[in-house]
């Protein structure tokens, strides 16, 4: 039996339809997004400085003995990718891109990995944190052996080398929803995971009157598909203008956009100037 090790960046899970519509069209104040940034850098920092007791004033109480207990390696840099905040700005998931080396067959090698923490504002300070959804949650990322054979391309040797390239193995059927806005009417995307190790999704988007969607599965593994469906029942016949929509995906951060748009009766289609 072969293993092959995925990296955990850390598995965020999402409720596709109890999370705050808004929350991903809405930005933090300048001021909460600076304070998280600067206690960030300090942790990291103390990596990169190999004085990893200075990081502990930056984690949270109910987490120092886990920080503590982790064995720690020593960062050539690190840069801060990716924040999104939740619970009105109290808690936030920050993926970051730190400069370090693993060993492979023997030989040590410079790589940029991606690691994704939690963090929560306590007493006006924010603290990084374990999340218990997400087996040890470390700055150091976990590396867990499991089953199966690796997929050319998709084992940890080549993501680490470019972190990145995860994500193309992450296929989103469509680009936009295309509703009709004088009828009922429904639209459909697929979200396939071709990614060694699973995916947690979530979608939301502008509110409209009639406008509802559904993810029947918010967490896919590897080669597994979701389908999204967004339905519409327009209160009237006017034209609709489009809305903005996002499907989330973790545990990389990333978030697709994908507008929500109306289209007009062929009736009034007719009716429109030719464009020349």
């Amino acid at each position: 039996m072969m293993f092959r090790y995925t990296l955990l960046l850390a598995t965020m899970s999402f409720a596709a339809v109890a999370q705050d519509n808004k929350s991903l069209f809405a930005a933090a104040p300048p001021e909460v997004e600076k304070a998280l940034r600067d206690r960030v850098s300090g942790f990291y920092q103390a990596y990169v400085d190999g004085k990893f007791r200075l990081a502990e004033q930056y984690v949270a109480e109910d987490t120092k003995d886990l920080h503590y207990n982790q064995e720690k390696n020593k960062y050539r840099n690190f840069e801060i990718v990716k924040i999104t905040f939740d619970d009105k700005f109290k808690t936030a998931k920050v993926v970051t891109i730190v400069g370090t080396n693993v060993s492979m067959r023997g030989n040590r090698m410079d790589v940029a990995a991606p690691m994704a923490s939690h963090w929560k504002l306590e007493d006006g300070k924010w603290f990084y944190y374990y999340h218990p959804s997400l087996g040890v949650d470390s700055p150091v990322g976990i590396m867990r052996p499991g089953p199966g054979t690796a997929q050319p391309g998709t084992g940890f040797g080549a993501i680490i080398k470019n972190p990145m390239a995860i994500l193309s193995q992450i296929k989103v059927s469509k680009k936009s929803i295309l509703l009709k806005g004088h009828e009922k009417s429904e639209d459909t995307l697929t979200v396939t995971n071709n990614a060694p190790g699973p995916i947690s999704l979530a979608f939301q988007s502008e509110t409209a009157p009639g406008l509802s969607w559904k993810l029947d599965k918010p967490e896919i593994a590897q080669g597994q598909t979701a389908t999204l469906t967004v339905s519409y029942l327009p209160p009237d016949k006017r034209a609709k203008p489009a809305l903005r929509g996002a499907l989330s995906i973790e545990p990389f951060g990333q978030t697709v956009q994908i507008p929500v748009e109306f289209d007009i009766p062929d009736e009034v289609k007719k009716q429109l100037p030719k464009a020349n």
